[in-house]
């Protein structure tokens, strides 16, 4: 029998295991947890007041710990490196921890609450390269190649004749290339994000079976562009390229939503609580992974 997994957190009580429609409550929360004069405080009002205050980030907090927790573990490497990390704070600070202990922290906590989830966080997404390696292929469709960018179509033709006559690429790269190209004579990580090169020379890099001089000229998407390109394939190999990509990729925010999407999927992370539900709605509809509509709707609404 298949048993999918269901990815639950608790925060005071608060549940984030299903859909949306109603708001969620603690065990016995009319008890009375404090009294000021004649005015009585249920846990049900300070689980309510800490939901709408912090509830939905310290949340989202939690789950990406329990998932961390689950993907990558806490390993004796990870505990050592963050260990290092701290010194390395304190040695560049001498304030460094007074203003930690300002904000509530000890050594302690603040290397298991700030310094390993981080560390973690970059485990997961090694981990999500090669967990989802297929889709990430498909979306990004890397390779590695030397790009002769020249200034018209008549000029890569031209470079491109003697290349397959064998005159030595950095002769031709110095004579076509053009003054203000983005690439130099070096392999150049190509990939969908890969700002102003042709897209038909991507997905030829990427299909390519055999290394070595693609033998046609690439136009620019351009139309106003007299811009042309001669490409080079060095590699489009993924177990070659993985590290670079992730590299490359580390900076766009839409490569953590998409890792953390990943295992929230995989976990069946759903919401039951009405306000939450609402929160992520408007403002990380990706996460809430049961409901894709949602997210194509908010992306349909950003591009309109």
């Amino acid at each position: 029998m298949n048993k999918k997994r269901i990815l639950t957190i608790s925060l005071c009580a608060l549940m984030l295991t299903g859909c949306s429609g109603h708001n969620t409550s603690v065990s016995n929360g009319d008890s009375t947890l404090m009294t000021v004069g004649d005015t009585s405080y249920t846990k049900n009002d300070v689980y309510t007041l800490l939901k709408n205050t912090s509830g939905t980030s310290d949340g989202m907090t939690h789950i990406q710990s329990i998932i961390y927790n689950k993907e990558v573990g806490k390993t004796k490497a990870m505990k050592e490196e963050a260990e290092k990390q701290y010194e390395s704070y304190t040695s560049a600070s001498d304030d460094f921890e007074k203003q930690i202990k300002a904000q509530g922290y000890t050594k302690k906590t603040y290397i298991n609450e700030v310094i390993l989830p981080t560390i973690q966080a970059d485990k997961l997404l090694d981990k999500y390269f090669q967990d989802n390696k297929k889709a990430i292929k498909k979306k990004y469709k890397p390779s590695m190649a030397i790009i002769i960018q020249c200034d018209s179509e008549k000029k890569a033709n031209q470079a491109l004749a003697e290349l397959k006559k064998g005159t030595a690429q950095k002769d031709v790269i110095s004579k076509y290339q053009s003054s203000d190209s983005n690439f130099s004579d070096s392999a150049t990580l190509i990939t969908t994000k890969t700002s102003g090169v042709p897209t038909r020379l991507v997905k030829t890099l990427y299909n390519q079976s055999n290394t070595g001089l693609v033998d046609e000229v690439f136009t620019s998407d351009d139309e106003d562009s007299n811009t042309a390109y001669v490409a080079i394939l060095q590699t489009n190999s993924y177990s070659k390229l993985v590290s670079k990509l992730k590299d490359s990729l580390s900076s766009d925010s839409d490569l953590s939503s998409e890792c953390m999407k990943y295992y929230l999927k995989k976990y069946n992370f759903e919401v039951h609580d009405q306000d939450i539900f609402d929160y992520l709605r408007s403002n990380n509809p990706e996460y809430l992974v049961n409901h894709p509509e949602l997210a194509e709707s908010s992306s349909n609404s950003s591009n309109s």
